[in-house]
């Protein structure tokens, strides 16, 4: 009797452990219109999404039953042409437990612990971006009315930047501590760029091993690498383009041989770079004779406008580019994010500023060439 009732509790163990690792998802569609419709299943393998299964839309619902023997990461997907504007695909971190999914105005997934962290996060990164959006929309009104004035200006910047670093933040802190499950790795691919190098250090030294040495992952590790080797108080790293008739020139022709140079990263389809450029092209015509260098490093595709540019913004300074656009290797090497970028060094070849635009130039010129 003893053996009986022991071989039925065992049974009923290993029975529910088993049920441990089912789960279920339940899917609701608000809008009748999917009625019918396909919704898929999807992995993201190498950046690209992959079907892996296809379920339909029946009476406004959907619903899929497996067992989870890990955790793995899914899209689930509506039929997007049914309703292009309409946000129509959502991660999903199969585990075992009962998940809903929601389609509605918004969508949500809850039902176990990391799917409720994610939808709750979402849902705080949603009354963020509807914040910043009020702040632009606040200053482009403004603008428009021709009201805008220097303090009005000065808040809503100081507004825009309050929220812009919540937002940082709130990514970070979610990424932090979900980088180890599929969710929080989903999450920094798509949000990487936005972090400091510090914190994108600090997230990956909690990262494992396989995600590390994934493709995109390797990316921004190369990266990371590249920004130390021309951060602040090293020495320029070289590299060879064309110059405007076609010839082979360096950086190195210019830079570490007893001047100032400011290394202008531009192009002349950049609004901001134009913007900027009067700035540097005073600076140039105010310190060239004290030992002052400007050298133009354009991140063009097309030459003729790429001359045309530099005509058009006066730029009498050295000028060079391989016409590759971001594909350049010169973005990679000094990880670059976005231009104009500038980096300043002094007569030996060493990075002395970065990004000193306007005001800020000038005092730096005058500071080491009064």
């Amino acid at each position: 009797m003893r053996k009986i009732v022991f071989l039925f509790i065992m049974g009923s163990i290993l029975f529910s452990c088993q049920n441990n690792k089912n789960y279920t998802i339940s899917g609701t569609v608000a809008d009748g219109a999917y009625e019918g419709t396909n919704v898929y299943i999807q992995e993201m393998t190498n950046d690209a999404m992959v079907v892996v299964d296809t379920l339909v839309v029946t009476n406004g619902s959907f619903s899929l039953k497996g067992v989870a023997d890990s955790t793995v990461l899914r899209f689930i997907s509506l039929d997007e042409s049914v309703s292009p504007q309409q946000e129509s695909r959502v991660p999903v971190l199969i585990e075992p437990g009962k998940i809903e999914v929601l389609f509605d105005t918004v969508v949500t997934v809850k039902g176990t612990k990391v799917n409720d962290a994610y939808t709750e996060f979402r849902q705080q990164q949603r009354e963020l971006v509807k914040s910043i959006r009020s702040v632009m929309e606040q200053y482009n009104t403004a603008s428009a009315e021709g009201s805008m004035t220097d303090s009005l200006e000065a808040q809503i910047k100081a507004s825009y930047d309050k929220i812009s670093d919540q937002l940082t933040g709130l990514n970070f802190n979610f990424i932090k501590n979900n980088i180890g499950n599929d969710l929080g790795k989903y999450a920094f691919l798509t949000s990487s760029s936005m972090f400091s190098p510090e914190q994108q250090k600090e997230i990956l030294e909690l990262a494992d091993d396989n995600f590390k040495a994934q493709e995109n992952i390797q990316r921004v590790i190369v990266r990371l690498e590249n920004l130390e080797n021309v951060a602040i108080g090293k020495k320029f790293v070289d590299f060879t383009l064309k110059d405007t008739q076609g010839n082979d020139v360096s950086l190195s022709d210019y830079a570490g041989n007893g001047k100032y140079v400011l290394v202008d990263f531009w192009a002349a389809w950049c609004g901001p770079c134009r913007q900027e450029m009067p700035n540097v092209v005073a600076a140039y015509d105010k310190y060239k004779t004290k030992g002052f260098e400007v050298v133009g490093v354009s991140f063009d595709k097309d030459r003729e406008s790429w001359i045309r540019g530099i005509a058009e913004l006066k730029m009498t300074w050295p000028q060079m580019s391989d016409l590759r656009y971001w594909e350049s290797p010169v973005v990679d090497l000094y990880a670059i994010n976005g231009i104009p970028h500038t980096i300043l060094l002094d007569k030996e070849g060493v990075i002395i500023g970065k990004d000193l635009r306007g005001d800020a130039l000038d005092a730096k010129l005058a500071e080491l060439m009064p």
